[in-house]
């Protein structure tokens, strides 16, 4: 009788050994789960893992005859049992290379992240660079003006006594000092550009050229040319227009009235003039709108932009320029566009101030001291020269 259930002991005992020699703890508890992609597939396995013998809980019927029986049986199930150990510490083992890639992956990401950053904050250095390179490059333009324009004054003078400057003053600013006085209280180029974009979707089909009066620095016509619209310029100011021509855009040097006389009939197909017209008086201004529709084709478009006179902040701006003449009311720069003939005459409002530099609006008082002190800082008409013209 000892040696009967002494057999099944011992062959149990041999089994319980075998299974335990080929199943292997799995390095899970130096892999921390890292999520998607493994966690997904970590999970399986760790149901798979209580699967690897069978399980007879003890609440189930004939639990203690059923662990037996399952004892006794274990041999015909070992190499499975080995085989599943196995194949589940090798997935613990590919799961961990997998998390272990990953984490290397988003370390590469960050530092990738990190290079971008830097390149863009060089690119923005190299950028500013640029532009302070560009704006030093035209002030040695304008001083080279200057001394041009000072040798001419002299040429021929040597041994000749010391010229004696007139008591009159000078019929206008110098070019070169205009120009100068541009560079301090304009603006860099690429913000008066930034601000002219807004223009831009009224001259998508045009009916003829475009003719900018009162180019300067040639900003807008550069931008039409970016985007495939022919235009030229008009410029008073020697200095500015060789900037221009440098830009390879065609410019005339001269009055714009003289100039604009000279061109046949219905040639074009806008006339711009951005910041000009507050430099002449009112009749010059009639008459630069009565050559403007004359000039232009049927359909043609009028822009004429200038400081808002219904803004009292804007004023500031207006007797900084020495050459302005006097302000021009929308309301009456509208009138007399209708009055040479222009059509679908209009007022667009532009330039508006930042809100730090605005009351703060909590009562109907505010909007309206907003709009009389720190309106728009400046103004553009918009018109047609009628179709049936």
């Amino acid at each position: 009788m000892t040696d009967s259930t002494a057999l099944p002991a011992e062959l149990a005992a041999q089994i319980r050994a075998a299974v335990a020699e080929t199943t292997r703890t799995a390095p899970s508890s130096e892999v921390a789960p890292s999520g998607g992609e493994e966690d997904g597939a970590r999970k399986p396995l760790q149901r798979a893992a209580g699967h690897l013998s069978p399980n007879v809980p003890a609440a189930a019927p004939l639990s203690r005859f059923k662990r037996i029986a399952v004892r006794l049986l274990r041999f015909l199930w070992r190499d499975q049992a080995s085989f599943n150990a196995l194949a589940l510490e090798s997935m613990e083992y590919l799961l961990a290379g997998l998390t272990s890639q990953r984490r290397s992956v988003e370390q590469f990401r960050a530092e990738l992240a990190g290079f971008e950053r830097d390149q863009a904050s060089r690119r923005s250095a190299v950028e500013e660079m640029k532009r302070t390179v560009e704006i030093w490059a035209r002030r040695f333009t304008i001083q080279d003006g200057r001394l041009s324009a000072l040798e001419s004054q002299t040429d021929g003078a040597a041994g000749s006594p010391a010229i004696v400057p007139s008591a009159a003053p000078p019929a206008s600013i110098p070019p070169a000092v205009y120009s100068l006085f541009e560079e301090r209280f304009r603006g860099r180029p690429d913000e008066i550009s930034e601000k002219q974009k807004v223009y831009l979707p009224l001259f998508e089909n045009l009916n003829g050229p475009l003719l900018d009066v009162g180019c300067g620095r040639g900003e807008f016509l550069r931008l039409l040319a970016e985007r495939g619209v022919k235009g030229s310029g008009i410029e008073s100011n020697p200095i500015a227009a060789a900037e221009v021509r440098r830009s390879g855009i065609e410019v005339e040097e001269g009055d714009a009235l003289a100039l604009l006389a000279q061109r046949p009939p219905g040639e074009l197909g806008a006339v711009v003039a951005l910041q000009v017209v507050e430099h002449w008086a009112p009749e010059t201004i009639f008459r630069f709108l009565r050559e403007a529709l004359r000039v232009l084709a049927p359909g043609g478009l009028l822009l004429l932009e200038t400081i808002n006179t219904d803004s009292l902040s804007a004023w500031k701006a207006f007797y900084l320029d020495p050459s302005h003449v006097r302000p021009v009311p929308p309301d009456a720069l509208r009138f007399l566009a209708e009055a040479v003939g222009f059509g679908q005459a209009r007022i667009e409002w532009h330039a508006p101030l930042d809100a730090d530099d605005r009351l703060q609006e909590r009562t109907d008082n505010d909007v309206k001291l907003n709009r009389l002190l720190f309106g728009p800082q400046d103004y553009a008409l918009i018109a047609y020269r009628p179709s049936g013209d």
